[in-house]
């Protein structure tokens, strides 16, 4: 718990120092938001095949895109790749784990409230969201979502840790993620014909309970993960 609370005040000083832009970012996103879920209605009619696609790299990718370029991975010397405020904060009397805690912490602040906008704006501009779902179906709906913001969102607070990469690496490594994210979308309709939203949905509604229980442990298996996974990377780093 102490290691937690060092990361919060940590982390305070880089959102602090940021909370303009946020600010900023935030006005940004509402509007985009609203704009953008203008055509949910049309995308539950079947009509929009690929707004599943638009709304998750929106919900995945756009919070953390949108971060100051000083606080964002970036190609430092040589083959080294990483957020410059992790080198400079290893230079400090910091532990490794303080340090990863307060990278997670400023990702779900840059996360979370942008990604609440849209689940606010789905009831608000869609009736047909309103008729599908019930108050407790809609939490349960929520939670599917924070859970895989965890599981699969933070791997961008994961890759902040960085590393040294060539660029025949980082090509190939571009390039397979690429390939990942169009096959899993193309074959996702083999599942459901209805789309990956449309689904989670579904599952909220049919299976309430079973939903809130694989969310909770995405949460939390997503969380240790991606944090092991940074501090590993940052042991076998050279970052000087």
């Amino acid at each position: 718990m102490n290691e937690w609370k060092e990361a919060y005040r940590l982390a305070a000083f880089e959102i602090k120092a940021s909370i303009k832009s946020f600010l900023l970012i935030l006005i940004f996103y509402i509007v985009m938001s609203l704009i953008f879920m203008l055509s949910f209605d049309v995308y539950l009619e079947g009509e929009f095949k690929f707004f599943d696609f638009m709304f998750m790299l929106i919900f995945f990718m756009f919070p953390t895109w949108m971060k100051g370029k000083e606080f964002q991975m970036q190609k430092m010397d040589g083959d080294l790749w990483t957020a410059p405020s992790i080198i400079m904060l290893q230079q400090l009397p910091i532990s490794k784990n303080i340090i990863v805690k307060s990278r997670f912490i400023i990702h779900a602040f840059c996360s979370f409230p942008f990604q609440l906008v849209l689940f606010i704006a789905m009831p608000l501009m869609s009736e047909n969201f309103r008729d599908m779902m019930t108050p407790i179906a809609y939490i349960a709906f929520l939670l599917i979502w924070l859970g895989l913001s965890i599981a699969v969102g933070f791997i961008m607070a994961a890759s902040e840790a960085g590393g040294n990469f060539n660029t025949s690496t980082i090509v190939k490594s571009f390039i397979y993620l690429v390939i990942g994210a169009v096959a899993l979308y193309f074959m996702f309709p083999l599942l459901s014909e209805d789309g990956f939203i449309y689904w989670t949905m579904s599952l909220a509604t049919e299976w309430t309970l079973l939903s809130v229980i694989v969310a909770i442990v995405l949460s939390i298996a997503g969380c240790k993960y991606w944090q092991a996974d940074m501090r590993k990377t940052m042991k076998k780093t050279e970052y000087l």
